[in-house]
């Protein structure tokens, strides 16, 4: 679990990192907020003295060495709370981590796994990291209904969890993955969220799209894992190693993840190596995902804005409603395809992907039964202009 201990009014305050002068910049911007604090290279923190509340550690500092850092640190000063940052926000991080009034629960963890159907041992380990994001994307559908309902979507913790785990709704890629994220850091899972710019069904040839995708890297034992729980119809169902070229089979489709230029693509065996998405490697804070959410959610040109999308990744099979074509994949390459009507779609919405239509949704079931596309409102107009 993570660990909550509170943090004096006026802490104590040890930043490790690697490069002298990044090291210099960071402390100087705490200090300038009021902090004692000093800098140390990794090879130099263990003799400063303390005893310090806060140790935090940089990017730059290897994943073994900062376990070890870690481990020897925890001994010589009990009382600390250690905290991961990355430099270009490493003030920041390290400035709210202080400012913290005390324990604050990321996420109701308990009404989560109840939410997800998981009753499984709950640790930092990759065993629980798969077990997790294959029954996430099992119980939550991935779907955009509020976006056709111009009601915008609100990523904020509070909202996120009313919606997904208390209203047992849906959501896309910045409600599911951030709703991950705080779930794994309240196991102790070491996750950092970033954004990747789809590739999927993009047209040969055609400028790259922007980075309107979030996804995650678990960091375990060392080794980088991409976790994505909102991707819709190919969204893996277990995280796949950040560091190997290898083919890596799900329990679903197989994946493969390619170096490209400076971060990673993303492909699925369907049909040939279908490409998902580029992953860019800079790390990302909560705050950095509100411009891609407020243009995914209004901008004329979002797909969510015109398509009725909502997938589900159960054990037995994938579903897929897209309009009024329900598509299900089973394991062994079977597939059914189904033309539904406006009843019809609302009984998939609850039979297959857990929802409970609201009376305000049959404009937008009848129209995706109709095949028509929505008309674009005044109030998106004059938001996006």
């Amino acid at each position: 679990m993570t660990d909550f201990r509170i943090v004096p009014e006026r802490p104590r305050i040890l930043v490790i990192g690697q490069d002298p002068r990044v090291l210099a910049l960071v402390t100087e911007e705490v200090a300038a907020c009021g902090f004692d604090v000093i800098g140390r290279a990794p090879d130099q923190a263990e003799a400063a003295a303390g005893p310090f509340d806060l140790i935090a550690i940089g990017g730059g500092v290897s994943p073994e060495r900062r376990a070890e850092l870690k481990a020897n640190l925890s001994g010589r000063h009990p009382a600390a709370r250690f905290v991961s940052v990355y430099a270009p926000y490493a003030a920041s991080q390290i400035v709210a981590a202080a400012r913290a009034p005390g324990p604050t629960p990321l996420v109701d963890l308990a009404a989560y796994l109840d939410r997800i159907g998981y009753r499984g041992p709950v640790a930092p380990t990759l065993e629980t990291l798969r077990a997790l994001q294959a029954h996430h994307v099992a119980a939550i559908p991935f779907e955009a209904i509020d976006v056709l309902l111009d009601r915008g979507v609100d990523i904020s913790p509070a909202a996120v969890d009313a919606k997904l785990i208390a209203g047992r709704r849906g959501g896309y890629c910045f409600e599911q993955n951030s709703l991950f994220k705080r779930v794994l850091r309240t196991i102790g899972f070491e996750v950092e969220a970033l954004l990747a710019s789809v590739r999927w069904n993009w047209e040969p040839g055609a400028p790259p799209p922007s980075y309107t995708h979030q996804v995650l890297r678990v960091t375990i034992d060392g080794v980088p894992w991409l976790a994505d729980v909102g991707f819709g119809s190919s969204v893996p169902t277990a995280p796949l190693r950040l560091e190997a070229t290898d083919e890596q089979p799900t329990s679903k489709e197989t994946y493969r993840v390619l170096p490209f230029g400076a971060g990673h693509l993303v492909q699925a065996g369907m049909s040939g190596w279908q490409s998902m998405y580029v992953v860019a490697p800079e790390a990302l804070l909560d705050a950095h995902f509100e411009p891609q959410n407020w243009f995914t959610a209004t901008h004329p040109i979002s797909h969510f804005r015109h398509r009725l999308i909502v997938t589900r990744a159960a054990p037995e099979a994938r579903y897929a409603l897209l309009e009024n074509r329900l598509t299900i994949r089973k394991p062994d390459g079977a597939v059914e395809q189904h033309e539904l009507d406006t009843e019809g779609i609302e009984r998939a919405l609850g039979e297959i992907f857990g929802l409970a239509p609201e009376p305000s949704w049959r404009p937008v079931l009848e129209r995706a039964a109709a095949g028509a596309p929505p008309a674009a409102t005044p109030a998106v107009e004059a938001r996006v202009a």
